[in-house]
């Protein structure tokens, strides 16, 4: 090899080995993607002397994949092929990491060169795999649905208050013993779709569709059991940050969405609701990320027309990884002001969400999150007086993928309300458990004339 070859291939090299992360790295504990990085630097080190040596070529590729540098592992394939054009495992190799990348055109042309080189079967059908993968990756439609049963165990079943005596003027009126909070079980019925529209946006727009139907059926408070309807569409707009970027943000995204729902009383109608939202996010520069948000939401309650109205609502929130622990943590302020047809239904409510979530052993997630909410009425209830309610939940989730398609999620939740109105006062702890079943998906194939 001539002095010219040598110094371009040193240079190619040089480039590929400064290329940033591209994906997450395969390995997740700190100390072994440590040792794979400095592994990989000392490779590169020994290439740099002899980089045409096809055994720390293969080695170095190995070792960018591994820790996330897909682009690098891309470029010593190509670099290979220099060498030798006939090598069906490299183009194999390199259909499968412009897959991962989304680059699907360069991972097609790859993977269909494969069998101009008559492999063994099983390489075939790993070449026909990801082929039939690609179509369809490309579809514009692709969808999920989950179906999900419960159980669960509340200490206040009946939804009693927590009060011993209500206060109306000057009169206490004590609570009836059988109107007291009374635990009681349930069973719950989940089933959610969702659909995504890929719109074949330069900059990878797209559209989501949620629907959902949800059942909360008790043993013995039956007068209670619940049901919910949710229908919603959010469009998904990627910005040029070099243009629509607030907050110095990368990548940022606007995404109006409307939220439609319907909730039942024992099959009864009780509340609809719609929901207009508009959203901001995006990576801040500290490796946050963020959202702030607009909504407006239109309440129509069919047993009290004095209470519909409308909530005008701001929302910011931020969320980072804990170094090294892929623990995720983050908080969220909120302000509304609701207006409804009755002027002691009016009322401001300030919020706080601090959330913290967490991998464990043996599969499993961790997450947590604690509400906080201040809401007070603009004016007295009629015999009861002013209104100031305080409410507080705090919930813990642990959740274990049980096998490719199944998964078991165990559910604690404390929630109180406290109330300058005794009848508002509600307070309740909910265990449950709930599997799960998510393998229902694919695409949607694109219709032909």
């Amino acid at each position: 090899m001539n002095l010219k070859n040598f110094f371009l291939i040193a240079s190619t090299f040089l480039g590929l080995h400064l290329s940033a992360q591209n994906v997450q790295p395969t390995i997740t504990d700190p100390t072994e993607l440590a040792a794979a990085n400095q592994r990989k630097d000392e490779t590169f080190k020994k290439l740099f002397k002899d980089p045409t040596n096809l055994s720390l070529l293969f080695e170095y590729a190995n070792l960018s994949i591994l820790v996330g540098d897909l682009e690098g592992a891309i470029g010593v394939f190509e670099q290979m092929l220099i060498y030798d054009s006939e090598l069906p495992r490299i183009r194999l190799e390199l259909g499968v990491l412009y897959f991962r990348l989304g680059a699907y055109a360069l991972a097609n042309n790859y993977l269909k060169s494969v069998k101009e080189f008559n492999p063994p079967p099983e390489v075939e059908a790993k070449v026909d795999e990801f082929l039939a993968a690609i179509v369809s990756a490309e579809q514009p439609f692709k969808w999920r649905q989950n179906i999900s049963i419960g159980w669960k165990h509340t200490t206040n079943g009946n939804s009693a208050i927590n009060a011993d005596f209500i206060e109306i003027g000057d009169l206490l009126l004590e609570v009836d013993p059988d109107s007291k909070r009374e635990g009681d079980r349930s069973t719950s019925y989940n089933y959610s779709l969702s659909v995504d529209q890929d719109l074949n946006h330069p900059r990878g727009d797209n559209v989501q569709y949620f629907f959902s139907y949800g059942a909360d059926r008790f043993d013995t408070f039956t007068q209670f059991d619940v049901q919910t309807n949710v229908l919603s569409i959010r469009r998904n707009f990627n910005l040029d940050e070099n243009y629509f970027s607030f907050f110095n943000l990368k990548d940022p995204v606007f995404s109006p969405n409307i939220n439609l729902l319907r909730v039942l009383l024992n099959r009864e109608e009780v509340l609809r609701s719609g929901r207009i939202s508009l959203d901001y996010s995006g990576q801040l520069d500290d490796g946050s990320s963020m959202l702030f948000s607009y909504y407006r939401d239109e309440k129509n309650f069919k047993s009290s027309g004095q209470k519909n109205g409308r909530v005008n609502g701001i929302s910011y929130g931020q969320s980072y990884v804990w170094p090294g622990s892929q623990a995720l943590y983050g908080y969220k302020v909120m302000l509304e002001n609701y207006r409804a047809n009755a002027g002691y239904e009016f009322y401001e409510n300030y919020g706080l969400e601090l959330s913290y979530s967490q991998p464990l052993g043996e599969n499993w997630q961790f997450s947590s999150k604690y509400s906080y909410q201040d809401k007070s009425h603009d004016e007295d209830y009629p015999l009861f007086g002013s209104r100031h309610d305080q409410m507080e939940s705090l919930r813990f989730n642990f959740l274990k993928p049980l096998g490719a398609c199944w998964s078991l999620n165990l559910g604690y939740v404390f929630t109180n309300t406290n109330s300058t109105i005794n009848i508002y006062r509600r307070g309740a702890n909910n265990l449950s458990a709930q599997v799960n079943y998510q393998c229902f998906k694919g695409p949607i194939a694109r219709s032909r004339e």
